[in-house]
């Protein structure tokens, strides 16, 4: 029972790890990378990478998908009740502590910006990164 109990908290600390290193940012990926590199691409034609920016996304969460599964299948198959109840814990927990990060803000708009600066032009990239870290997320710029 103890046994148990100390199995539990281990990975409810190995699921809520798991979700902010792994899931976070693939869900950032879904709900702010993708829709501002949409609207950058609508914006700035040709001086965004969006395919690139895209497949990006989709390969790490393809990668991270892999990964959640192998590490739920092996908490389902070699864990019991207690370890699967504290995984899935750590998990739902720490996604509902911190659903509201994702969207488009400025920190999240402003990292977009730096992770991505390789598949948008340079000018493009500096200019709207300054906007940016001002607040400014209507990505418009004096040209």
């Amino acid at each position: 029972m103890i046994l148990d109990v100390i199995i539990a908290i281990a990975l409810f600390v190995a699921g809520a790890l798991l979700y902010t290193f792994c899931l976070m940012p693939v869900l950032l990926g879904f709900f702010t990378d993708v829709p501002t590199a949409k609207k950058l691409k609508a914006r700035y034609g040709g001086r965004v990478a969006y395919g690139a920016i895209l497949m990006k996304t989709i390969y790490r969460a393809v990668l991270w998908a892999i990964i959640l599964a192998a590490a739920t299948i092996a908490v389902i198959h070699w864990g019991g009740d207690y370890a699967l109840f504290g995984w899935l814990g750590g998990v739902v927990l720490t996604l509902a502590t911190t659903i509201g990060r994702l969207g488009a803000n400025q920190r999240s708009v402003a990292n977009f910006l730096v992770r991505y600066e390789k598949f948008m032009d340079k000018d493009l990239n500096a200019a709207l990164l300054e906007r940016v870290e001002h607040g400014d997320l209507s990505f418009k710029l004096d040209e």
